[in-house]
């Protein structure tokens, strides 16, 4: 069976459970009288509930460009919202075209993600553990993120696509996927450079390995140097994430935070989700190639050194090595309770999400 067909019944499902648990929320709850955006932003029903947060900053990018908007949003990189852009146009170059364009990315773009996970663990294990990867990745409790107008999906398929074409030597490849995740998300984006180097090294030597991982990197300092340009603010970027509140950070005081009722009212999700992929990633560095728990480990490091874990959660999404971890190590009833626990807990952050509450 190909890699497509084994991940898409899950894809299905689990997409059409976060839709109907958000139609649902909106349906049978009242939304806030007092919200960051628009508290709804299309009459649609599943657009409105899809349009949460931050997809208020990449509907605007992708309708009015950057020279349209506040400067917090200069802190949203341009391929997701080039690509809502250009479909958006396509379908009508409507608010709603535009946000529908943002679901079909995000969502095909999943799709595509599952399949490069799946063919990728299958260099080294089997099937079997590719699926269970898939699977668990899928039902993370906030992977409703996947679905809406955040641009989750698409570093996914980027990042894994070039880790995969790099295992296969591909490297022209590998380094054109890697430039296209690094123009998707600061720093997390350019991270893919780090595994690429690693295979690429250990197939070529220093040179080709720094050849081709340069080529993620030098795309985000390219941008850097757009933002630059069009604003007058050299550091741009940082000035932008500082007006969100993120900054770059050692994580201590972000952890002391979990403990603050000021700042988190139920900080326990955040700490679980936290120490399970801490420690996934620290398991990676023992069953997983160096190429994969290097990346693993530099993407945990960015995702918890940002000041804030307010967000961390979304940014686990992206460790996709801690999934395949999962997939090797967890015994079946330990597989099948992560499933059900995590599907529970979905469930209710997706609802949570769709009424303009705080997830990640």
């Amino acid at each position: 069976m190909s890699a497509a067909r084994r991940v898409l019944v899950p894809f299905l499902l689990t997409r059409a459970l976060t839709a109907a648990v958000a139609l649902a929320a909106i349906e049978l709850f009242p939304t806030p009288t007092s919200c960051p955006d628009v508290c709804h932003p299309s009459a649609n029903p599943l657009l409105d509930a899809a349009t949460r947060w931050d997809a208020g900053a990449y509907l605007s990018i992708a309708r009015d460009g950057y020279g349209a908007v506040v400067t917090g949003n200069h802190a949203y990189l341009p391929l997701y919202p080039a690509l809502m852009h250009a479909l958006g146009v396509v379908l009508g170059g409507s608010d709603d075209a535009y946000l529908a364009a943002g679901v079909v990315i995000s969502n095909a773009a999943l799709l595509a993600a599952l399949v490069y996970l799946v063919r990728l663990v299958e260099i080294d294990h089997d099937s079997a553990t590719g699926s269970r990867a898939a699977l668990y990745l899928l039902v993370f409790p906030t992977s409703m993120f996947f679905s809406v107008v955040y641009p989750e999906s698409l570093l996914l398929a980027l990042s894994i696509g070039a880790v995969y074409h790099a295992r296969r030597g591909e490297w022209l490849l590998a380094g054109a996927l890697g430039v296209l995740a690094a123009l998707t998300r600061a720093f997390v984006g350019a991270a893919v450079a780090l595994p690429i180097a690693i295979e690429a090294f250990r197939r070529t030597g220093a040179r080709g390995a720094l050849a081709t991982a340069t080529w993620a990197p030098a795309a985000f300092i390219a941008w850097l140097a757009v933002l630059w340009r069009m604003t007058g603010d050299q550091k741009a970027l940082f000035t932008a994430e500082a007006n969100w509140g993120t900054r770059p950070a050692v994580p201590l005081q972000a952890f002391a935070d979990l403990f603050d009722p000021s700042v988190y009212g139920f900080p326990y999700f955040v700490l679980a989700f936290t120490v399970l992929i801490g420690a996934l990633v620290i398991v990676a560095w023992r069953i997983l190639r160096p190429s994969l728990a290097a990346y693993a480990t530099v993407v945990f490091l960015i995702s918890i050194a940002t000041g804030s874990l307010t967000s961390a959660p979304r940014y686990y999404l992206t460790i996709f090595p801690a999934f395949v971890v999962l997939a090797l190590v967890a015994h079946p009833w330990v597989g099948r309770t992560y499933v059900a626990l995590g599907t529970t807990i979905g469930v209710i952050f997706t609802a949570m999400y769709a009424l303009w509450y705080w997830v990640a």
